[in-house]
Order: C-alpha cells, then sequence, then structure tokens
C-alpha cells in the first residue's frame, strides 16, 4: 500500500495482515503513517498504489456506507463524530442508523464510565470524556472490526482500565481491534501484537512481548 499527500510519502509499500479476532498495536513516531494507515482500512482514504481488503471488500471499489457496516472508526478528533443534543442520543442515532435496536445502550455508557453523562451536551465534557463519548457512538453499531486512533489521550487510568477491560471483551468476541498509539502501557496489557511504522513502512512485527 502506498500513499502520499501532495506528493509526501505518507506510506511506502505497507504489506500487513490482520486476522480476525487479533488485537493489534500500530506504533512508531509522529508523522510515520499511522493514522493514514486506519483511514485506509475505514474506506475513508483510498490506495493510490495496492489494494486494501477488509472481509473480502476491496475498499477502492467498495462505498464508504458498506464498509462501515463492519469496521467502527474513532478517530483523533472526537468532535468530528459528536453533533447529537445528549450522550444518550448519540448512540441511539447510531443504532438506528445500523438497523439495531435503540434499547441496550446504557450498558455500553456504564462500562465506559460515561453514564452519569447520558443526558448531556456532548461538546459540553472534558476531553477525554468526548473521546469515550465518541468511543461509545461508534461501538453502538456493533462494529466486528474497531479502529482506535489513540483511544487513550486525556483519559486517566481509572478510565483507561475500563477502555481496556472493553477491547478485552471485544476481542474474545470474535471482534478485530486495531489501535494506534504512544501508550506502551495500554499495549502491554490490551494487545497480542505490534506494528512498527517508520517513515511510511513497517520496520517490525510481531507478539507484543517480542
Amino acid at each position: 500500500l502506498w500513499h502520499a499527500y501532495d506528493g509526501h510519502p505518507a506510506l511506502r509499500g505497507v504489506s500487513l495482515s490482520v486476522r480476525r479476532g487479533e488485537a493489534v498495536a500500530i506504533m512508531g513516531r509522529n508523522g510515520s503513517g499511522k493514522t493514514t494507515l486506519l483511514k485506509h482500512i475505514a474506506g475513508l482514504l483510498t490506495p493510490q498504489r495496492g489494494k486494501v481488503r477488509v472481509r473480502g471488500l476491496d475498499t477502492y471499489h467498495a462505498p464508504v456506507e458498506e464498509i462501515i457496516r463492519v469496521v467502527g472508526y474513532v478517530p483523533q478528533n472526537p468532535n468530528a463524530l459528536l453533533f447529537a443534543d445528549t450522550v444518550r442520543e448519540e448512540l441511539a442515532f447510531t443504532r438506528r442508523n445500523h438497523g439495531l435496536s435503540t434499547d441496550g445502550a446504557d450498558g455500553l455508557l456504564e462500562t465506559l464510565g460515561i453514564a452519569a453523562h447520558a443526558d448531556d451536551y456532548p461538546r459540553d465534557l472534558s476531553v477525554g470524556e468526548r473521546q469515550r463519548v465518541a468511543l461509545a457512538a461508534i461501538l453502538a453499531a456493533e462494529p466486528e472490526i474497531i479502529l482506535l486512533d489513540e483511544p487513550t489521550r486525556g483519559i486517566d487510568a481509572l478510565q483507561k482500565g475500563a477502555l481496556r477491560r472493553y477491547l478485552a471483551t471485544e476481542r474474545d468476541r470474535g471482534r478485530t481491534v486495531i489501535l494506534s498509539t504512544h501508550d506502551v502501557e495500554l499495549v502491554a496489557e490490551a494487545v497480542d501484537r505490534v506494528v512498527i511504522l517508520e517513515d511510511g513502512r513497517v520496520v517490525a512485527d510481531g507478539p507484543t512481548r517480542e
């Protein structure tokens, strides 16, 4: 996979396979291509060279609407996903759009430690709280593949623990988790495998402990 922004390479021949039920961390310095890679998996960018296949879908040809039925992407900036009047309505909107019952979302809020904000205006919350609301809004669709870009930015140790437990549960249910992060502690506790990018190339790929 290759991608460039205005002639500046962001991904240079990345080759990668992720299996169902695997939890993978994408690590590397700022500018190494982590977010660009996640956006390709989510279908938000299309390959300039190479191919991306997500559960049999070729992202170059598949409509984004089809890809997001199986992929949930939470970007670094949670405000990009928040527009409803209350936290509860954010989740209800997502579930309605995916043909799911609006019941059951409160359990997700409880798990992520934001149930107390269910009736609050999302954009009035702290950065960490908005991050978890955005995560809940995406996870409410029950995606098979979960993509998280810097998910622990702005959240404390307690909230990070709740996130880690939730991701472990989802992985045990057969969901795939791919996260871009600098958080070494989260990686050590929450993923099976680490892929390290440098200047848009994969320079290491192996078990987390290794």
